[in-house]
């Protein structure tokens, strides 16, 4: 383990879209984490909404703390990528909004985890939803078909069922340490100088699908995604994409999701799955 962690510069960041009030507090607990490393905090806002951005910018009274409010709605990947765009770092905490960090030590176990493991580009911990449950925050590859599968009746089809478990990697040992295909990016553990080679979340999805493209960009340079959870951390467990078939038609955020999925898959039609 590297004995000048207090010289590396790690930058924890937060896009926030209507859950100032959550941010705020997770912020707070952020504060006590008892840390051997320079920490950077930045959140950054995409909520276009005056009274949530007034809620954030207390934030700035924080010495460690930087609040970027953005006049439009950038979208996942590029408000990211702006926010970060002048950041120097050597380690990245990519963190939802809605996500409390209540173990005090969490961000010192996950660097230490990635110093004595240099071939790990991605790490995620255990994620523990408001109602005691665990987020299945692993998953296999998306496939457009399979995401229909799961939000039809055709789920319940013993041969697709089978299909949708192995997708929803609902076989998974949630309490095991392993090498997984991709993390959801609720809270994610990202190594710098990879997240700077491949030039930040790709900005070819809006809203979805950035997380398994870094993960996909991890396996293809040889490093490893790591679902960790001997650390946990906690979260609403409202997931913006719920919803089934129906509500495609309905929801903005629905259409956006299957938008971003035909990229990924039309993106990488051609080639191999690397895990």
């Amino acid at each position: 383990m590297e004995t000048n962690q207090k010289h590396l510069k790690v930058c924890l960041i937060i896009l926030d879209f209507l859950k100032a009030d959550r941010v705020v507090s997770n912020v707070k607990l952020l504060q006590k984490q008892k840390i051997n490393f320079e920490l950077q905090i930045i959140v950054a806002d995409n909520s276009c909404n005056s009274k949530n951005a007034e809620k954030l910018q207390t934030l700035n009274e924080l010495a460690n703390v930087e609040v970027k409010i953005f006049k439009k709605n950038h979208g996942y990947t590029k408000a990211h990528n702006l926010a970060l765009a002048k950041v120097k770092f050597d380690y990245l905490f990519i963190v939802n909004p809605d996500i409390l960090i209540k173990d005090l030590n969490l961000l010192q176990k996950m660097l230490d985890y990635m110093l004595v493991n240099p071939d790990v580009g991605v790490l995620g911990p255990k994620q523990i939803n408001d109602d005691g449950s665990t987020t299945m925050t692993v998953r296999g590859w998306p496939h457009i078909f399979k995401q229909v599968f799961r939000r039809t009746f055709l789920r319940h089809i013993p041969i697709i069922a089978k299909i949708v478990r192995k997708d929803e990697m609902q076989h998974l040992d949630y309490n095991k340490v392993q090498a997984v295909p991709w993390l959801q990016s609720s809270f994610n553990l990202v190594r710098g100088d990879f997240f700077k080679q491949i030039g930040g979340l790709c900005e070819d999805y809006f809203l979805f699908m950035s997380d398994p493209e870094l993960c996909w960009q991890a396996w293809k340079n040889n490093l490893k995604v790591i679902y960790y959870p001997k650390v946990q951390v906690y979260a609403d467990g409202i997931r913006v994409s719920a919803g089934g078939l129906k509500d495609f038609f309905k929801k903005w955020v629905m259409r956006t999701h299957l938008k971003d999925s035909l990229k990924f898959m039309w993106k990488h039609l051609l080639e191999r799955a690397p895990f």
